[in-house]
């Protein structure tokens, strides 16, 4: 029988609360425990998934021994600090794209990520889905020939560009899955932060 893996997640923003839905649905994950700095948001969000770990301070959460794994999903530009402490602290970590936002942030988890016991993996999600792989697999195989050129348009729901993008941008909120895929497809994608 497989064992359950206790999930925690950092950043209870739109995305966030994305992935306590999935960890909370997910067969063998169990969300555990939630983080974010904001006192009533933390309290809404642990009541609708009725999580007792729930913590205003992330090393709190860290320090927690029953968490397996953590969610990183702060914004961007405050990756940095929870993802190095998730890591010296043991945990296995995914961490929402992109990694940071400067080079020197993206090193500091490269090197944490290298010398820490658990996995790491930043969330490229459109590599996991299908007709991304299908794709993929074509241009490996060399059936549609040499890519020379790409051009890519992905159409949001409007509730996500009016919620979510005036926030974070069009770049972080979209063409970051489609910067990454022609990384992927090129196979450039190992410098690609």
């Amino acid at each position: 029988m497989l064992e359950t893996i206790k999930c925690g997640v950092i950043g209870l923003g739109w995305f966030g609360e994305k992935h306590c839905e999935v960890l909370h649905d997910l067969p063998q994950s169990q969300l555990h425990a939630v983080c974010t700095r904001r006192p009533e948001r933390l309290a809404n969000v642990a009541k609708r998934f009725g999580v007792t770990a729930a913590y205003t301070d992330y090393h709190e959460l860290l320090a927690n021994p029953d968490i397996d794994v953590v969610s990183v999903v702060t914004m961007w530009d405050q990756h940095t600090e929870p993802v190095v402490a998730a890591l010296e602290a043991g945990k296995h970590v995914f961490l929402e794209k992109p990694m940071a936002s400067t080079l020197d942030d993206c090193d500091r988890i490269l090197t944490a990520a290298a010398n820490a016991p658990g996995n790491f993996m930043v969330g490229h999600i459109c590599r996991f889905n299908p007709r991304y792989v299908a794709a993929k697999a074509e241009i490996a195989a060399g059936t549609i020939g040499e890519i020379v050129s790409i051009y890519a348009r992905r159409n949001l729901p409007l509730r996500v560009t009016e919620g979510v993008l005036d926030k974070i941008g069009p770049i972080i909120g979209d063409a970051i899955h489609d910067t990454d895929l022609m990384l992927w497809y090129t196979g450039a994608s190992v410098n690609m932060v």
